[in-house]
Order: structure tokens, then C-alpha cells, then sequence
């Protein structure tokens, strides 16, 4: 049984996925943190900084001037983790960055299986963000404001993790999974084939009209319809609306009963945080989830992450994360 286990995050220097420069680890046995584990990590790709990225945790290019390459940090990486299955939070995004990054550098894929936070926490917690902090907050785990490392973020996932385990009375990470009817993601060396952390039993969106006939299925935002307010700091204006209709979504320009994702970009991502409204939009997306509607928030920057898992960004190296045959 899992009652060992290691939770896991990463931070990037820009948008492709791949351009891990920090990863943090946090073991726990028996529902009690006994180590942790942080690393920089020279950024595969270009190399590039950019500015969202960087408002959020704070390394830039001077911090991993000297910082090992990728699969020298990889090496590191699997000697803490030590064949442990891992949680990480929005797992699809941690588990495609670590396969980005060893596609564009050559470095083998390591054999895995790993569980998701996010998910967890939408069997456990009825949110109206199912972003980090906001889970963090309902499961009474206390987190930094700003500047969140990866070292700290994976070990509030570590924490929401023991938090959900107590609520659903189980003591290990089988057993929650199973109690939540989710499966282990998994990932294999020697095929390469992967599937991430998913419910049992999965259903299929019907694609909306005018939507990419490419979209994959199985996004998050596909069949999803989705209000966009406030400026985006990372995208020009029109892209995201592009961006979210070529993933299968939809884009209305208000909130109302037929809205499932309310987008809230916003220059500052500390704004975005537990116990703050931004906008009247916001303030409506949180009385249709008092009434009973399904609706979640999601920042600028989990937007970024979800289209990232949807397209094939410009540029050579770069992976389209779709699931291989199994």
C-alpha cells in the first residue's frame, strides 16, 4: 500500500511547459512529512524568462546561471523520489512539463505513477477555484502570498493531500484514489506511453459549435464555455479567445447559468488569491456557485496551463501532450 509517498512541483521559466526551472519534493510516510528536496534547473528550450512566470516564483536567468541541465537535475530528482508514487497538483501540467523537458533534451523518460491534488479536491472541496491556493485554504493549509516556490507548493500539496486522507478516513494514497474512483497516472520508460490521473469513469463533452475540430476530447476546456474578463499580461488582445476556441471551448463576453469557466486575467497574480473579488463577474460566478451551478474561476495563469496541454506551441522541440496509445 501507499502509505509513502512524494509530492512534486515545478516551476518554469516561460509558457512551454518544458521549461522546468525549479522542481520541489516533499516525502511523507504515514501521513507525516519526513524530508524534502529542491533543485534549480538551467531551463531546456530557448532558455527564455519571462515576465508571468517570474512574478509568480521568483527565479529568473541569473538565479540558474550555474544550475545543473535538466537530466543532470532529473538524476537527483529520481534518487529522492526513489520509485515512490508521486502527487502533484494539476498533475497533467507537472507530468507534461517532465516529459516536455526530456523529449526536447534527450534524457529518458522515468517509469512513474502519480496521483492529482486537483482532482482529489474536486471529489472533497466544492470551490469556486480549484487553484492551489484556494484548495490549500479549504483543506487548512497555510500558504505563502506571493512568491511561492516550488519547494513550498509542493509541500502544501503534500499537506492537502494528509488533509484529504483524514476527511475520507484512509491511510494511504491507494486508498484515496480508490475511494474517489480516480487512477493512477502512469508513465512507462520503455514504450514511452502514457495516461494521466483520471476518474474512473470519464465523460465525454460534446464539441461546441464553431470549436476546433482538432481539439482533444479529453481537455479541460473542451466543450467549456468560457468567459474571459479583465486584460491578459501574457497574451495580445484576441489571442486568448483564439486560443480557447481552437481548444474546443467557447468565449462569451458575460457571466450567466450557461458559463462553466470565468477567466480572470489580471497584470498582478497576487491579486488572485483566496477571500479577494476581482470584478463583478467574479462576484456573479460566486452566487451561481452558492445556487447550486457548476462554475470555477481560473487565473490567467492556470488558463496558460491548460492551453498548453491543448496545442502545439511554435517553435521547434516542442511536445504536443496528447496521451499515446495505450
Amino acid at each position: 500500500m501507499s502509505a509513502n509517498w512524494v509530492a512534486v512541483d515545478v516551476d518554469t521559466a516561460n509558457d512551454w511547459p518544458g521549461s522546468i526551472c525549479a522542481v520541489g519534493l516533499t516525502a511523507v510516510e504515514r501521513g507525516r512529512i519526513t524530508d524534502r528536496f529542491s533543485i534549480l534547473v538551467r531551463p531546456p528550450g530557448t532558455g527564455a524568462f519571462t515576465r508571468g512566470p517570474v512574478r509568480s516564483h521568483d527565479v529568473t536567468r541569473q538565479t540558474v546561471q550555474d544550475a545543473p541541465s535538466w537530466p543532470a537535475a532529473l538524476e537527483e530528482i529520481l534518487a529522492f523520489t526513489g520509485g515512490r508514487p508521486l502527487v502533484a497538483h494539476h498533475a497533467a501540467f507537472v507530468f507534461g512539463a517532465l516529459r516536455a523537458a526530456c523529449t526536447r533534451t534527450g534524457a529518458p523518460r522515468p517509469t512513474l505513477k502519480y496521483g492529482c491534488t486537483e482532482l482529489i479536491a474536486r471529489q472533497t472541496w466544492r470551490l469556486l477555484s480549484y487553484g492551489l491556493p484556494f484548495v490549500a485554504r479549504a483543506a487548512g493549509v497555510v500558504m505563502p502570498a506571493r512568491h511561492r516556490d516550488a519547494e513550498a507548493e509542493a509541500t502544501a500539496t503534500a499537506r492537502i493531500t494528509v488533509a484529504a486522507m483524514d476527511l475520507h478516513d484512509v491511510d494511504s494514497l491507494d486508498m484515496l484514489l480508490t475511494k474517489l474512483h480516480l487512477v493512477y497516472g502512469r508513465q512507462g520508460s520503455a514504450s514511452g506511453a502514457w495516461h494521466d490521473c483520471r476518474h474512473r469513469s470519464p465523460g465525454r463533452r460534446p464539441l461546441v459549435p464553431h470549436a476546433h475540430p482538432d481539439a482533444d476530447p479529453g481537455g479541460m476546456l473542451y466543450g467549456r464555455t468560457v468567459c474571459l474578463t479583465g486584460t491578459p499580461a501574457s497574451m495580445a488582445p484576441g489571442e486568448a479567445t483564439a486560443r480557447v476556441t481552437a481548444a474546443g471551448g467557447r468565449v462569451v463576453t458575460g457571466v450567466n447559468r450557461l458559463t462553466d469557466i470565468l477567466v480572470v486575467a489580471t497584470p498582478d497574480p497576487g491579486r488572485f488569491a483566496p477571500g479577494t473579488v476581482l470584478g463583478e463577474e467574479h462576484r456573479k460566478a460566486q452566487q451561481l456557485l452558492d445556487a447550486g451551478h457548476d462554475i470555477e474561476v481560473l487565473s490567467e495563469a492556470e488558463l496558460l496551463a491548460h492551453l498548453s496541454l491543448a496545442e502545439t506551441p511554435p517553435g521547434a522541440g516542442h511536445l504536443r501532450l496528447t496521451p499515446d496509445a495505450a
